[in-house]
């Protein structure tokens, strides 16, 4: 009979990790996902680390008349890639493709701007990003990253800006990440493992460790 209630028991304990699993385990995928309505902007940010689903998403945007201008986040150069320089061997960088990307849809060159400098995470690349827009004197920015990536993007522009410009968050739609299914898919599980340990050190240690930005002082009898 004990034997009988601890078969039972274990059944039941099963049973209930299962019915956990298949609600919690999706959700954790679904959380790193975040999209804000379409809405105009002053420019449409493509952050760099993937191609070309950004930039197919910041066309898209375009193509639907929300910005005039896309702005394209610059790459680090690698030991490689300045060692190709060298050498006299010159091949298109991520940026670059980008742009063709871009062109080759029909966006005006006059309308794609590749940023001078790069960063080398997303924290530094939203420093460069807003140092670009406080000069320009921009108040919003369409932000367009791959699915995964836009839970941490948000937060730390979102932190970085203070309110000050609005962000609105675009996910590529043609990122492969599959967010209800990431466990069958080996690349969406190490970028899910990943990306939640980036977030994770944002959260728990960068934006208490690390500035927030300083803006212009406002003039005289403004707010």
């Amino acid at each position: 009979m004990a034997g009988r209630r601890a078969l039972v028991g274990a059944g039941a304990l099963l049973v209930a990790a299962t019915a956990a699993a298949a609600l919690f385990v999706p959700a954790a995928g679904r959380f790193l996902v975040v999209g804000d309505p379409p809405a105009h902007a002053d420019a449409i940010v493509v952050l760099a680390g993937s191609y070309p689903d950004r930039i197919l998403e910041a066309v898209a945007l375009y193509g639907d008349g929300l910005a005039p201008r896309i702005l394209i986040c610059r790459d680090p150069d690698t030991a490689a890639f300045r060692r190709l320089d060298e050498m006299g061997v010159h091949i298109p960088r991520p940026y670059d493709l980008n742009r063709m990307v871009a062109e080759q849809l029909g966006v005006p060159s006059s309308a794609i701007e590749v940023l001078a400098r790069p960063g080398d995470s997303t924290y530094a690349e939203a420093d460069v990003v807003l140092d670009e827009a406080v000069r320009r004197g921009y108040t919003k920015l369409l932000l367009v990253t791959s699915k995964y990536h836009t839970r941490r993007a948000a937060d730390i522009y979102r932190f970085l800006t203070g309110g000050r410009i609005q962000i609105i968050v675009t996910p590529a739609r043609y990122d492969d990440f599959q967010a209800e299914h990431w466990w069958r898919d080996r690349m969406s599980t190490r970028r899910l493992i990943i990306e939640y340990e980036k977030w994770l050190t944002f959260q728990l240690v960068d934006r208490w460790r690390l500035p927030q930005r300083t803006w212009p002082a406002a003039p005289a009898g403004q707010g």
